[in-house]
């Protein structure tokens, strides 16, 4: 099997090439729109000189009446060689025939009286203006235009014609006068020759030029390739033979310089590598490189995250951690080299490792783990049961209390029944803290949501018919707005949603007061508010509202038979539709909640 060898073109022949094509098509081009200018110059000066003959010809007939005057006046015309001068009546006849040229013989057609046979005969008949001039040229002269034009007959024969009226309104005679192109045309055939000699004495010199500039530019360029090739397999050699002043120059020097400071670099690279040897070995989170008099050696990203804030070093924090893994370094209990360490709200366990003692360095390598989410996590767990343990024990010890009266006869008979109430309004509260642990647990497995498209307008509505009636219990208005369009949302988790913050706004709210739910409609998502106008919430209280079993009032939510978890709910569902919520506050002023979510589901 043949293996190809693919041919690598130097950077002179590139370079050569290049500026050769660029040449030729310079040239070439200028060439061209030379020759072409020349051309249509020339040819517009014929057509002009021809034009202005007609013109004075027709000038100096219409000053003469009689036709025997005109006829001696045409006899007397010197026209430049190669014009024939042509008389025709109104109708296209000829008159008259004025002119001759070795390139246009020509006859007599036929005269208006017998003087013509003695001004012109005896000629072979050949091509003739007339012959060119046509209906739609006469047409236009007799109109009172004078033209000038180059026209073509079949076989690719042409004259250059120039035609003039004789008197006006009505036109006399039209005056035409003929040459042929031949002449012009070898004229400039000629000019393109010379042009096109002289493009290929311009190209050769100009080759030969490019092509010695070429390898002057590329030589040190070749200098300088083998310089850095030495470079690259350690050989730090200065670059020596490119002495120019220019950027090429400068180039050397800065390639000579990069290769002494690669020098220094391989240097130090070499003392590091047993240094980073040691953290690539024992890394695991956060990796700290300690000196033996507390001098930070080396930090991974994980490690600099620990004392930086947007790329602003924290030196409070960094100085902790440092002091904290001295305290470790200067023990000598080797048992003692595993501890936690409380980096402000962040809990980390810090492994230390001694480092060998290498090139006089001599420290120890650190791994800090951040464990404080699996702390809060554990944390959180304990609260959560101990918070679940204590919302079944308050109801389920009432029940039980009221039922072992019932049971032995401690209540009266007449007073049983609303002990009866109490029980089941206590169950109904274990039920409703059963319903919502469900609905979290529900959320948080991720369970897919039952998306529709809803219309906005009937939710909207449903939402108020549904609350006005308790509203008018409670003595508050309820103001809610019309929506439009439609949101793509699971309308039992929203309708939820809409209730646990109303149920909150109202009971929230004193009487003569005002609950408002309203919304913001945009192209790619909606927001939803609701406000109240109850005594708010404290500031420092916000951060934690949406946490399971957190009451801002315990006394009032208790009585109330709040458990701490229709919020934490409610951010559940929002999240769970690709949303946000954020509640606004200020005491004595009321709270808003803003409910953001996207129209389409993402």
């Amino acid at each position: 099997m043949a293996i190809k060898v693919r041919r690598s073109w130097s950077i002179s022949s590139k370079l050569w090439i290049a500026m050769t094509l660029l040449i030729l098509v310079v040239l070439g081009g200028l060439g061209l729109t030379i020759t072409w200018l020349f051309g249509h110059f020339y040819l517009q000066q014929k057509l002009n000189s021809l034009q202005t003959d007609a013109t004075e010809i027709s000038e100096r007939l219409v000053a003469i009446p009689s036709w025997g005057e005109r006829l001696k006046l045409i006899e007397t015309l010197k026209l430049t060689s190669g014009i024939q001068l042509v008389i025709l009546d109104p109708k296209g006849n000829i008159l008259v025939i004025s002119g001759s040229s070795s390139l246009m013989p020509q006859v007599l057609q036929g005269g208006i009286d017998g003087h013509l046979g003695g001004i012109i005969g005896g000629l072979s008949r050949d091509l003739r203006p007339s012959d060119f001039f046509n209906d739609d040229y006469l047409a236009q002269v007799l109109s009172g235009k004078t033209i000038s034009i180059e026209a073509q007959l079949g076989g690719g024969q042409a004259m250059l014609l120039a035609a003039t009226p004789v008197g006006t309104k009505p036109v006399q005679e039209v005056v035409l006068l003929g040459s042929s192109p031949i002449p012009m045309h070898e004229s400039i055939s000629t000019f393109r020759w010379l042009i096109f000699y002289a493009s290929l004495i311009a190209v050769f010199l100009a080759t030969v030029i490019s092509l010695f500039f070429a390898r002057q530019v590329t030589r040190p360029l070749a200098l300088m390739q083998r310089g850095a090739t030495r470079m690259a397999k350690g050989d730090f050699l200065p670059i020596q033979g490119v002495s120019s002043k220019d950027e090429i120059g400068e180039l050397a020097e800065a390639l000579n310089s990069m290769g002494e400071s690669l020098k220094n670099h391989m240097e130090w690279l070499s003392q590091e590598k047993n240094l980073l040897q040691g953290i690539v070995e024992s890394i695991s989170d956060a990796v700290v490189m300690l000196s033996f008099d507390g001098l930070i050696l080396y930090a991974n990203d994980s490690a600099k995250a620990l004392w930086q804030e947007n790329d602003i070093e924290l030196q409070d924090r960094k100085t902790q951690i440092v002091n904290f893994l001295q305290t470790i370094t200067l023990s000598e209990n080797q048992g003692e080299n595993y501890k936690t360490f409380a980096l402000g709200t962040q809990i980390l366990e810090v492994v230390m490792a001694p480092m060998a003692e290498t090139e006089g360095i001599r420290g120890h390598v650190a791994v800090l783990r951040d464990v404080t989410a699996s702390l809060r996590a554990e944390k959180a767990r304990r609260e959560f049961l101990a918070s679940v343990t204590h919302e079944l024990r308050t109801p389920l010890h009432l029940i039980q209390g009221y039922l072992e009266a019932i049971q032995d006869d401690m209540i009266p008979e007449h007073q049983q029944g609303e002990h009866i109430e109490l029980v089941l309004e206590e169950a109904k509260r274990l039920a409703r803290l059963v319903k919502d642990l469900q609905d979290i647990n529900w959320l948080e497995r991720g369970q897919s949501l039952q998306r529709v498209a809803i219309d906005l307008e009937s939710f909207m509505s449903d939402i108020d018919q549904r609350f006005q009636g308790r509203a008018l219990d409670l003595g508050l208005n309820l103001v809610v707005s019309k929506g439009s369009g439609e949101l793509f949302a699971d309308p039992d988790r929203l309708l939820q949603v809409f209730i646990n913050l109303l149920d909150n706004a109202m009971g929230h709210t004193p009487s003569g007061k005002t609950v408002r739910v309203f919304l913001v409609e945009e192209l790619n998502q909606v927001q939803f508010a609701i406000q109240d106008e109850g005594e708010g919430i404290p500031r420092e209280a916000l951060p934690y509202i949406f946490e399971s079993f957190f009451r801002v009032s315990k006394a009032r939510c208790r009585k109330d038979g709040g458990m701490g978890l229709g919020l934490a709910i409610v951010k559940q569902i929002v999240e769970a539709h690709g949303g946000t919520i954020k509640v606004e506050s200020d005491m004595g002023r009321g709270t808003t909640f803003w409910i953001t979510l996207p129209r389409e589901a993402s």
